[in-house]
């Protein structure tokens, strides 16, 4: 049933991608788009967001805000909508530059944006050669992220599932091989990209593994070893036997959600402080251990142990949704990405309580972008709450 609501956010609006017309940085949630169609646990209302760039899915429209990678003066979102008039289903995936492509869940086709500078810009059905790496496999693609590093890693379906890395889009895009391959022990649910490693969840027993880039091992959650190094797809050993809902990612933290609702996050300290000597994530990763190195995954105390909904994860940030249905943020606000406005920095190693729904609403989902939040009330009637929203592509992603 489709249902009526609004999307807030608050962060870093440089390039309008939040608030057109110069609004400057949003240091408080504030309303950036209506909802008149949308269904709640069926649609990806918030479609996409990186840094300079924000697609909101209407249920009857994709909005674009901001530039993409073709820094294009429009763009046409013709080809992906479905023969009801509805946007298709799929994930958007880009980079630092903006806006790359889409990947259609049912048809597993890649559409990429092409155009734009003095001409409008469009999302064009890419066609691989019939000698390309993915033509000889004959697989449908179900999953794509790229790494802060350019790194591309695309999961395909088959009765031997794998993953596939390219050392960027466009050598996945001209039909080169991959320069790492492995079959999966699972089918890959969910895919998502940190600065240097990529995440898989399981589709039926719901594991969580990690390769990518030995020089940052605590991104990966684990210690490579020989046996698994860094670059094999290895499960989070902290994690086995605990069935993981969702999984999350910024540049430098990762987060999964358990069915159970616990949430346990890893990732990189930073060395650069935000402000008063305070890391962004201080607090959540410390250990005895140097910076850098591999550390235990962390199981999150919040607010007096409170079950979490939803998490969504940023660049220096990290938000949740608790089951009480509040909305508690960690981390830095130096461009008000937790809607704490001007004078508050960052959190300073705690969680705080950034925003409560009006008593008729809910937050029905959560998402975050680099250096913004986002949060999309409905009312109570419509619909349960739910946190199926997926965030594709690189540096803050989600899926469950």
């Amino acid at each position: 049933m489709a249902s009526c609501g609004k999307v807030l956010a608050a962060g870093f609006n440089l390039h309008s991608q939040l608030k057109p017309w110069g609004a400057g940085n949003l240091h408080h949630f504030t309303q950036i788009q209506t909802l008149h169609h949308v269904e709640f646990g069926k649609d990806r209302v918030i479609a996409y967001a990186l840094w300079s760039a924000t697609i909101i899915n209407t249920g009857r429209l994709l909005v674009h805000r901001g530039i993409s990678g073709t820094n294009p003066d429009q763009i046409h979102f013709d080809e992906l909508i479905d023969t009801e008039g509805k946007p298709k289903r799929g994930v958007f995936f880009g980079d630092v530059s903006g806006v790359r492509g889409f990947l259609d869940d049912e048809a597993g086709d890649l559409y990429i944006l092409q155009g734009g500078g003095n001409n409008d810009a469009r999302f064009i059905k890419h066609a691989f050669p019939a000698d390309a790496f993915l033509s000889r496999e004959g697989k449908k693609i179900v999953g794509i992220a790229i790494a802060g590093n350019m790194n591309v890693c695309i999961a395909l379906c088959s009765k031997k599932p794998g993953v596939f890395v390219f050392s960027n889009l466009d050598s996945l895009l001209q039909n080169s091989d991959p320069v790492e391959s492995y079959t999966s022990h699972d089918v890959v649910k969910g895919l998502i990209a940190s600065s240097t490693t990529f995440t898989t969840l399981g589709y039926q027993q719901a594991r969580v593994e990690t390769f990518g880039d030995p020089r940052y091992p605590a991104l990966l959650g684990r210690i490579p070893s020989t046996q698994f190094p860094a670059s094999h797809p290895t499960v989070i050993s902290a994690l086995e036997g605990i069935k993981i809902a969702k999984i999350a990612a910024g540049r430098w933290l990762i987060a999964a959600l358990s069915h159970q609702k616990d949430l346990y996050v890893w990732g990189h300290r930073l060395q650069q402080p935000v402000a008063d000597d305070y890391s962004c994530f201080k607090g959540l990763l410390d250990t005895n251990a140097p910076n850098g190195t591999p550390e235990d995954v962390h199981l999150i105390d919040i607010a007096g142990s409170q079950d979490v909904e939803d998490v969504a994860v940023g660049d220096e940030h990290l938000v949740v949704l608790t089951t009480t249905g509040e909305l508690w943020g960690y981390g830095s606000n130096e461009c008000g990405q937790l809607g704490l406005g001007r004078d508050v920095k960052t959190t300073q190693g705690e969680w705080v309580k950034v925003y409560s729904p009006d008593p008729i609403e809910k937050i029905q989902v959560i998402a975050a972008g680099p250096l913004n939040t986002f949060v999309v009330v409905g009312c109570h009637d419509q619909g349960e709450q739910t946190c199926s929203d997926t965030l594709g592509g690189n540096s803050s992603n989600f899926v469950e």
